[in-house]
């Protein structure tokens, strides 16, 4: 199956045909459009420009850095010690960490939270500054799977001031101090089945 834009991505039927072709459908699915909270698109040519979640952690290995973060991005980004943290943080991620600790290509992931784990296929923003799922397409080759084994814990989290948004978190065994942070919206017009799962994944974490 080849990629496809929100118009597949918001019917049920060609997410599970889509899961399908990777092995990634199961008796029950929950399928989720997220979107990157810190994507910052080619703004992030630069390693100095990271987005406040990686920030974060870099900024504190170097030094305090992370007490200069301004609008989601590190003022004086030419800092050698936040460049040399960038690039040690960068480093440290296996293949399937850079899909999901991505800020510069893939503005939102379709999830698949399962019994056995969680399927992400990554969406690119088609060059937009701001993500948002009328610009996504899959990018079906980079779908990645992160079995329970893996996986510390899946979250919903609050954002300030979000009501009908909440942040999802995925804390991974050999990532517990940093996790993605990606926006899950109680409901989208464009994706029929998101105010459905949300509501059953809500319920499921308590």
């Amino acid at each position: 199956m080849q990629n496809v834009n929100i118009e597949g991505i918001g019917n049920k039927d060609t997410v599970k045909e889509l899961f399908a072709q990777v092995n990634g459908l199961r008796e029950e699915n929950c399928f989720l459009v997220v979107l990157n909270y810190d994507y910052v698109g080619s703004m992030g040519g630069s390693t100095g420009q990271i987005a406040t979640a990686n920030g974060a952690v870099v900024g504190a290995k170097a030094g305090g850095v992370a007490g200069g973060l301004v609008g989601g991005l590190v003022a004086g980004a030419g800092s050698n010690a936040v460049n040399e943290a960038v690039a040690e943080f960068k480093q440290s991620l296996d293949e399937k960490e850079k899909i999901v600790f991505d800020t510069t290509v893939y503005g939102g992931y379709l999830l698949n939270i399962v019994s056995d784990g969680i399927g992400i296929i990554p969406l690119s923003n088609n060059g937009k500054i701001m993500p948002t799922p009328k610009n996504f397409t899959t990018d079906i080759e980079h779908y990645v799977f992160f079995a329970n084994d893996e996986i510390e814990a899946i979250k919903l989290e609050k954002l300030p001031l979000r009501f009908s948004t909440k942040k999802l978190a995925l804390y991974l065994k050999n990532r517990k101090d940093i996790c993605p942070r990606w926006n899950c919206p109680a409901k989208d017009k464009l994706v029929t089945y998101q105010e459905e799962n949300f509501k059953a994944l809500s319920a499921r974490l308590g």
